[in-house]
């Protein structure tokens, strides 16, 4: 294994490339970022243990990274070790900053007895005033809830303090990171940083026995991150509350007067509608039951059907449709340009993501294959061609930047045209049996979340 003693070190080649990395992850690869109590991260220089909750592969060490540290420092991340089993990834995972804690599931037995020293050595980072971001879940969730915190996160802690007497003071900083959508390019992203803690309480406890005091820790932990996180932590009905929250997160900004298009009210919202539902669920269980045994038989239908809820009781006006149609229409050469000038890049990320199983890690494969060095290399290329025919750089940097801006068209034409055809759909069936259940599931449900809501 490679070593990581002076991991902690500066790097100034580390913090150029995270310069180029920063500009493409906060205003290309996402469309808005948010950061939200920034005041509570605690000054450079003071022990902290950043922990968050973990949905989006490498997309949500990237949010942590791009979005929180305006002070020059270079965190240590700690990540699963499997991913470190080939000796030129652990390299460039090395360079990253990044450390590996094994899991049993992981490798072999000595892989997991070396967590010991790697666990010793971000103390040490520790206790030197550095930073350590971890993920407590040990493993990324598939959609917004949260799962057991494993022992890791709390053994270096305890590390640390012991190392320096207990007298450190680590700070420990609960997050909670946020997207608009997972898996799209251009969506929008969030970090919620909440109130940095400390666990001296858990001291006494530790010396006596550290199981129970990781465990303390661990709680503590886990329900300051909690607190942050919309949490559908009702595994049977995920599907049904989720879509619920996406149904009714419009309509309840509206009626507070908030702007709908700001991911930080959505997220307000959905946790709001998130609680409601299980505050109903504990008050009332089988009307509960009812709300989601409808649900079931909804998104059922909307399957069916091929439809999205936003446009079931939709008015769907022919002259809004016409004007779409043309604008569409309008727009298409932009649309052409952008595709044929980027669908070498567009088929190349796409065969490097379509072969990767766990679909919360696509978006991670699209950052890294396509925007960070697909398209790059393309546009590098095609800037050679086009000055090498024209023998005009100005030329050539101007067919560059009109590649590269007709890309985004590319995207969001493509987001309209599926749009479009939902809208087209919904007029062909509305007349159907199966859309007239859908507009009467859809009025009683949303009846029913705007008394608990309203």
């Amino acid at each position: 294994m490679i070593s990581f003693d002076d991991i902690d070190k500066y790097d100034w080649l580390y913090d150029c490339f995270m310069l180029y990395l920063c500009i493409v992850h906060n205003h290309i690869y996402y469309r808005n970022f948010y950061i939200l109590n920034q005041e509570n991260i605690p000054p450079k220089g003071e022990a902290t243990i950043v922990i968050a909750n973990h949905q989006n592969g490498l997309m949500d060490a990237m949010s942590i990274l791009h979005t929180m540290f305006k002070d020059g420092r270079q965190p240590v991340f700690i990540a699963r070790g499997d991913i470190f089993k080939k000796d030129r990834v652990a390299k460039i995972l090395r360079f990253l900053k990044i450390m590996p804690t094994f899991r049993t599931r992981d490798g072999n037995v000595n892989d997991v007895r070396s967590n010991v020293g790697l666990f010793n050595r971000a103390a040490k980072v520790l206790k030197k005033g550095g930073t350590i971001v971890i993920f407590p879940e040990a493993a990324h969730q598939h959609g917004h809830y949260m799962s057991t915190f494993k022992k890791g996160f709390a053994r270096i802690a305890f590390a640390a303090e012991e190392m320096a007497d207990y007298q450190l003071g680590v700070q420990v900083l609960p997050l909670n990171i946020h997207y608009s959508n997972y898996f799209t390019f251009q969506s929008d992203l969030m970090v919620t940083v909440g109130k940095p803690f400390t666990f001296e309480e858990f001291f006494d406890q530790y010396k006596e026995n550290h199981d129970k005091a990781y465990h303390s820790l661990l709680d503590k932990a886990r329900a300051r991150v909690k607190e942050l996180t919309p949490d559908i932590d009702i595994p049977e009905y995920y599907n049904e509350i989720e879509a619920l929250t996406q149904m009714m997160s419009e309509p309840l900004m509206r009626k507070r007067h908030l702007k709908a298009n700001y991911l930080p009210n959505q997220k307000d919202a959905a946790m709001t509608i998130i609680a409601n539902i299980k505050q109903y669920k504990e008050n009332n269980p089988e009307a509960f039951e009812s709300l989601m045994h409808q649900m079931r038989d909804y998104l059922s239908l909307l399957q069916k059907t091929n439809l999205n809820h936003w446009v079931i009781n939709r008015k769907l006006h022919v002259p809004a449709l016409v004007i779409r149609i043309l604008s569409l229409i309008m727009t298409l050469p932009l649309f052409l340009f952008g595709l044929a000038n980027n669908i070498v890049p567009r088929i190349i990320t796409k065969h490097f993501t379509d072969k990767v199983k766990d679909p919360m890690l696509h978006s991670s494969f699209q950052y890294v294959i396509g925007t960070l060095l697909a398209f790059p290399i393309w546009y590098l290329l095609l800037f050679t061609i086009a000055w090498i025919v024209s023998k005009h750089f100005w030329v050539a940097l101007i067919y560059i930047v009109l590649t590269f801006g007709t890309a985004f068209i590319v995207h969001y034409y493509r987001m309209q045209v599926k749009k479009l055809f939902t809208i087209v759909r919904a007029r062909y069936i509305r007349y159907s049996d199966e859309y007239k259940q859908l507009s009467i599931l859809n009025k009683d449900i949303v009846s029913t979340m705007e008394e608990l809501l309203f």
